[in-house]
C-alpha cells in the first residue's frame, strides 16, 4: 500500500512538470519530502501503465541525460524534442536552462 501510495505522488508531481523542461529523478524525490529515493521514481514510473497521462518522458537522470536504453530511450528523446528541448554534447541537456525546480 504504501509503494502504491509513494507512485501515485510521484505520477502527480511529475503532471505538474510543464512542456519543455526536464527535473532528475532525484529533484522529484526532493520534492516529496524523500531525497535518497530516486530509484524509487524510476520504479514507479517504469511500472506506469500503457498510455497514462503521466508525461514520464520529462525526468531524466542528474546529468541531464536519458537513462533509458533502445526503443524507449530514443521515444523519450523525441518527445522531450518535440517539446522544444534541445540536446548537447554528450547527449546531455542543460538543466540549467530545461531544468524545472517544482
Amino acid at each position: 500500500m504504501a509503494e502504491q501510495n509513494f507512485s501515485q505522488r510521484v505520477y502527480r508531481m511529475v503532471q505538474r512538470i510543464p512542456s519543455g523542461r526536464v527535473i532528475a529523478y532525484g529533484g522529484i524525490a526532493a520534492l516529496l519530502g524523500t531525497p535518497r529515493a530516486a530509484r524509487g521514481v524510476g520504479h514507479a514510473l517504469a511500472s506506469l501503465p500503457d498510455g497514462a497521462s503521466v508525461p514520464w518522458w520529462r525526468v531524466v537522470n542528474a546529468k541531464g541525460e536519458i537513462s533509458l536504453t533502445h526503443h524507449r530511450g530514443m521515444l523519450q528523446r523525441s518527445l522531450l524534442e518535440a517539446e522544444g528541448v534541445r540536446f548537447g554534447r554528450g547527449r546531455r541537456i542543460d538543466l540549467k536552462k530545461y531544468g524545472w525546480k517544482g
